[in-house]
């Protein structure tokens, strides 16, 4: 199964958590990657997720709350979890 495992960062910390989680679940025999969510052009691809971001303001930065609104209907029918 691929695992999308995309994050939205402000200074690279979140970019470094969602790299270990995806080499993580890849030593786990998952192909897995991170990747920014800005980045992300064919969520369907992906069979799961696993999601972060940045917190500022007690909310997650703007395009991680856009990929969530964009790709609501996927995510509804897939594995989400959230970091």
């Amino acid at each position: 199964m691929n695992v999308l495992v995309g994050y939205a960062t402000a200074h690279g910390s979140t970019r470094e958590i969602a790299e270990r989680l995806a080499a993580k679940l890849s030593e786990a025999g998952q192909k897995a990657e991170a990747r920014n969510m800005e980045t992300v052009d064919d969520s369907d691809a992906y069979g799961a997720f696993v999601l972060g971001s940045a917190v500022h303001g007690q909310a997650w930065l703007d395009p991680a709350k856009e990929f969530v609104r964009e790709n609501s209907d996927i995510l509804g029918l897939r594995p989400v979890w959230v970091f």
